[in-house]
């Protein structure tokens, strides 16, 4: 039985990181290491992680650090300390759903050429305790090769597992302290080359829990970071640049409605910008995005 690494990187979670925890735990899958990088928490984060760890010394390490350096960098520094062949990332607040880690193996495990495998997530309503909608509903889901994965905004990170192996060696997001998720993602595609495939398990196998400390809900930075993450990602690999420049539109097409509707000018200029300037100023690509948005609220007027 191969080992699989679950990398949780926490911030002040002490309401969240027990649950998070004991889901990784009651997996039929066994054979795993959770690796814990706290970034700094100011409540009982580590002190909870800790008590657990305590009765599963074999099975859980946590890494701390003196001073907050940021999600990015947390995230390099957790992934770095796993050995596993497979790694899954785990959000602090989040929960895995059973079967999930072994689901996942045998995907990867029948082809050599998937370097990474998602699956679909529910979202939950902390506050109203209800499921809200699954993420298939409001993004499209998409198997295929290494032009599908760097174009489209596809897959969610927090139920991808990834090889191991093809983990970058430097962290060239360092200067962007959150929102680096997707490209990170995007990179170790590239970095399994043209072969490379990404695959879809059609299974609700994570819940991503929605409150109002989600750092995607809190941080209007995150938003910035991600398309500056997908910029940096076309510098380094200028023979992709193109292919990547979807994942810039689409994303800034869905944070400019966003700030419109929050009378947040500035940051609509900004998005707005970017977006028109990644698909060479065409209004069919930059706002194709809306089409989900429709469609998705749709889907949540008729349940």
């Amino acid at each position: 039985m191969l080992l699989v690494s679950i990398a949780i990187i926490t911030y002040n979670s002490e309401k969240f990181i027990e649950k998070a925890i004991k889901s990784v735990l009651m997996q039929d899958y066994t054979n795993i290491e959770i690796i814990i990088s706290d970034d700094a928490s100011t409540d009982a984060t580590v002190k909870i992680a800790q008590n657990i760890a305590n009765q599963h010394p074999d099975k859980i390490k946590i890494l701390t650090s003196e001073k907050n350096q940021g999600a990015t960098e947390n995230w390099f520094k957790c992934t770095r300390a796993c050995s596993g062949k497979y790694v899954l990332g785990l959000a602090d607040d989040d929960e895995l759903l059973p079967n999930v880690i072994e689901d996942q193996i045998k995907i990867l495990e029948n082809d050599p050429n998937i370097a990474i495998c998602y699956a679909d997530a529910v979202v939950f309503d902390v506050m109203n305790q209800k499921k809200l909608y699954n993420l298939s509903d409001k993004t499209p889901t998409k198997s295929g090769g290494l032009k599908i994965a760097l174009q489209d905004s596809i897959y969610y990170s927090p139920t991808s597992m990834f090889r191991r192996s093809l983990m970058p060696e430097k962290n060239i997001f360092k200067d962007l302290r959150h929102g680096t998720d997707l490209a990170f993602y995007k990179e170790i595609m590239i970095i399994a080359g043209s072969s490379a495939k990404i695959q879809y398990l059609p299974e609700v196998l994570y819940k991503y829990q929605k409150h109002d400390s989600n750092i995607t809900v809190t941080q209007k930075e995150y938003r910035k970071d991600h398309i500056e993450a997908i910029k940096i990602l076309q510098k380094k690999y200028p023979q992709y640049a193109s292919d990547l420049s979807p994942a810039i539109y689409d994303f800034a097409c869905v944070a400019f409605c966003k700030s419109l509707i929050k009378l947040n000018f500035r940051d609509s200029f900004y998005f707005v910008s970017a977006g028109l300037n990644a698909s060479k100023y065409n209004p069919f690509k930059f706002f194709r995005a809306l089409s989900w948005g429709i469609k998705f609220y749709l889907v949540l007027f008729f349940q």
